[in-house]
């Protein structure tokens, strides 16, 4: 007895038998055709395959790779295949490559480009392929639009397209309003290349755009911070670090009794990258101020050249100079080469203060750090007027021992109850 076959599988069936023909005769095509042969393998690939198929996109390929030989015959490739096979975004991009090559109308290669965009929209290197073509147009406004979208979902190449981009945006609020896409981590990677290029203004906007306050080890705090204190603008700074770190006050030691961690050496953090043979900590056991006090320890085995602990100190402007005081202690301190604190003002000289002793308990210390008066009259008239802040600097010091025997430092050293007055000049007298 014969069983009837349904009729949509009898369909299946021959639809699958008419793909099997397909793949074969795709299949002697790619065999039969010479694709070194540029001449003749179009007119054969039109009568074996006249839908193109892969046989065609291996033609295309083929033609891209000899394009500056032959531009006009592999537009003529492209143009073929592309009205075979309208979604190969590559192709639409090297097509508006090679009109744009042979002078083609300027409108016709930006179709060809808008149509390479306009298959992949969300493929980044047709992005940057549209940005860059856009660009030798003279096209800088497409050009943008490319670039933002290209930088879209990747905030590490902020600085790519802030550097291509402000060639033709000069305001900063415009150039951030048109290239970079919303978040924070792209703001903190224009803060990152403001910093790193001096872009004062620029750090500003992106500053202003940034949720306040920033959490304490932020890397937009830091840049920002960083460049303010570069540039001068040493309120910017104390104020952005006020808002973060609220037991901070403008002109005083940052972080002076510890409390908080030591944490990355920028902004206005303590530089506790110490040398190999050396640790800076927190010591909460031993203080003159809660909670903590900076302890460092030497462990007797290198010959130190000591720079750090380090940190940067803006003080509020006025006519006198300053006093930097605080207490330290020491503990089996070995050589005769000890460590010293040294003190001075931006541009300043240097004061010097030795630890009293190897060992020795809390000891108040008072340095004075007198404001000089240059000679040349235009250089103090300008920073007179400039109003900026100064700027102290405090670190713990050690110079390279001259007896070889007696050089590697061991034993501990600690810092706690930071303070910054003013010194008048009655004080200094």
């Amino acid at each position: 007895m014969l069983t009837r076959v349904p009729r949509g599988w009898l369909l299946l069936a021959i639809a699958g038998l008419i793909a099997l023909a397909i793949v074969f005769s795709e299949y002697r095509a790619l065999g039969a055709l010479d694709f070194d042969d540029d001449g003749a393998i179009r007119g054969e690939l039109q009568v074996a395959l006249p839908w193109g198929g892969f046989a065609g996109r291996r033609l295309a390929a083929a033609a891209e790779d000899h394009w500056r030989q032959y531009p006009e015959a592999a537009e003529d490739f492209l143009t073929w295949q592309l009205q075979r096979y309208p979604v190969d975004h590559s192709r639409w991009h090297q097509r508006a490559i090679i009109a744009q090559y042979l002078g083609r109308d300027p409108d016709l290669v930006l179709a060809h480009l808008e149509a390479a965009v306009a298959v992949q929209p969300f493929h980044r290197e047709t992005r940057w392929r549209a940005a860059t073509l856009a660009q030798l147009l003279g096209h800088p406004d497409l050009a943008v639009t490319h670039l933002r979208h290209w930088l879209d979902g990747q905030p590490h190449a902020t600085e790519q397209v802030l550097f291509t981009a402000g060639r033709w945006i000069q305001e900063p609020e415009e150039l951030l309003d048109r290239v970079v896409p919303d978040g924070e981590a792209y703001l903190a990677a224009v803060l990152r290349f403001a910093r790193q290029h001096g872009r004062v203004n620029l750090a500003r906007a992106a500053w202003a755009r940034l949720p306040a306050p920033r959490p304490q080890g932020d890397a937009g705090l830091l840049d920002y911070v960083d460049l303010a204190l570069a540039t001068g603008d040493h309120d910017a700074a104390m104020a952005a670090w006020t808002d973060t770190f609220p037991d901070y006050r403008p002109g005083q030691v940052p972080n002076a009794d510890f409390l908080h961690d030591l944490g990355s050496p920028n902004g206005l953090n303590w530089n506790t990258r110490m040398p190999a043979g050396s640790r800076a900590s927190r010591d909460p056991q031993r203080f003159v101020t809660e909670p903590a006090s900076l302890r460092l320890d030497f462990d007797g085995r290198e010959s130190l050249h000591l720079g750090r602990p380090s940190v940067r100190i803006p003080v509020v402007k006025h006519d006198g100079g300053w006093v930097l005081s605080g207490y330290w202690r020491g503990q089996g301190l070995t050589t005769r080469a000890l460590p010293y604190l040294s003190v001075w003002p931006e541009g300043g000289s240097r004061v010097r203060v030795d630890v009293p002793a190897a060992t020795f308990g809390w000891t108040p210390f008072r340095i004075a750090i007198e404001v000089e008066v240059t000679a040349e009259a235009e250089a103090e008239a300008a920073l007179e007027a400039s109003g900026v802040a100064p700027l102290l600097h405090l670190q713990v010091r050690r110079d390279v021992p001259q007896h070889h025997f007696d050089r590697f430092l061991a034993g501990s050293l600690w810092l706690d109850a930071l303070r910054v007055e003013r010194l008048d000049t009655d004080m200094a007298e």
